[in-house]
């Protein structure tokens, strides 16, 4: 039996915790529908001698419109997934041809016990959580590990409001878009703010150069991601991509849970071909294929087994 004393620090908690679960269902269920997405980051300080700032500014929408599909995934009460799919139209406003990617998913759990901590290049850590918090999960575009960073909303805010810092891999607007290869890792701060139309996140990040267990701060850089609402008819083909391909997604998730277990570390080895490819080029030969029936399905999970098994 309990000390009477402790009943009502416990009722406390208890209602405390259904507030937080309560707010940030909400905020993340509030981040789904069709979103103009207005990327912008620039550096803002050198943080080595001789290091000259890059001047550039990272502006997706400069000469296109770069828009997403954000639908949700409700996998248990207190866990749901943000899937983003992206595409772009030129500045009449077509589609641009073969644009349309599953894009980042956005994998939000309420008390989970663990997460998987970036701690080094290729190499994430399984990290014990404190009870009550949100983990959001940011995806690889195959689904697999990218950062993670567990923090409460803020409720008493106007607006939803959540933020965690978090070491992470460099971005592949970095790699892809900007051809940097002078850092390999950036040290994250990231805000969340939703505001019913429109949602923002916030970064404050540090390129960063790990090496032999070193990590040497390169530059400062800020940014922001806008998500403006537009109506969902904007984003229609996007949904029907979806629609198409969802099955697949959803086994690729679910073979993806099985892994990442907590149980150990988990290290990737880097190929010339990146696993994403493999996996995308899986899901165009076999989506359309009954994946409901079992020996399909089966069949499917192994091959996205062994794929993944490659690089590990």
């Amino acid at each position: 039996m309990k000390p009477l004393f402790l009943i009502p620090l416990i009722a406390m908690a208890s209602v405390a915790s259904a507030d937080q679960l309560e707010t940030g269902t909400k905020a993340i269920q509030s981040q789904t529908g069709c979103y103009l997405v207005d990327y912008s980051y620039a550096e803002t300080e050198g943080l080595q001698p001789g290091y000259k700032r890059d001047k550039r500014v990272y502006d997706v929408n400069a000469r296109q419109s770069i828009k997403e599909w954000i639908y949700a995934e409700t996998i248990s009460p207190t866990r749901i997934r943000l899937q983003h799919i992206l595409f772009g139209t030129d500045l009449a406003g077509n589609i641009m041809e073969g644009s349309f990617l599953k894009h980042q998913a956005e994998d939000w759990e309420y008390d989970a016990k663990f997460l998987y901590d970036f701690s080094k290049p290729l190499t994430w850590e399984v990290k014990r959580l404190n009870p009550g918090l949100w983990t959001r999960r940011i995806t690889n575009l195959d689904d697999g590990l990218r950062y993670q960073c567990a923090s409460s909303f803020i409720e008493e805010n106007a607006y939803s409001d959540w933020s965690c810092n978090n070491y992470a891999p460099i971005p592949g607007r970095e790699t892809r878009d900007m051809g940097r290869k002078d850092y390999n890792t950036l040290d994250r701060t990231t805000r969340v703010i939703t505001y019913g139309n429109s949602w923002l996140e916030r970064q404050a990040n540090t390129k960063t150069i790990d090496k032999n267990g070193v990590r040497t701060p390169l530059a400062k850089e800020l940014g922001k991601t806008w998500y403006v609402r537009l109506p969902d008819d904007e984003c229609f083909d996007a949904k029907a991509f979806a629609n198409e391909r969802k099955v697949f997604w959803t086994l690729l998730r679910e073979t993806w849970d099985e892994i990442l277990d907590g149980h150990t570390t988990y290290v990737e080895k880097s190929q010339a071909t990146p696993r994403y490819a493999k996996i995308f080029e899986l899901e165009d030969k076999v989506h359309l294929q009954d994946l409901d029936d079992p020996a399909i399905r089966k069949s499917v999970k192994d091959q996205i087994m062994a794929i993944i098994g490659d690089y590990q």
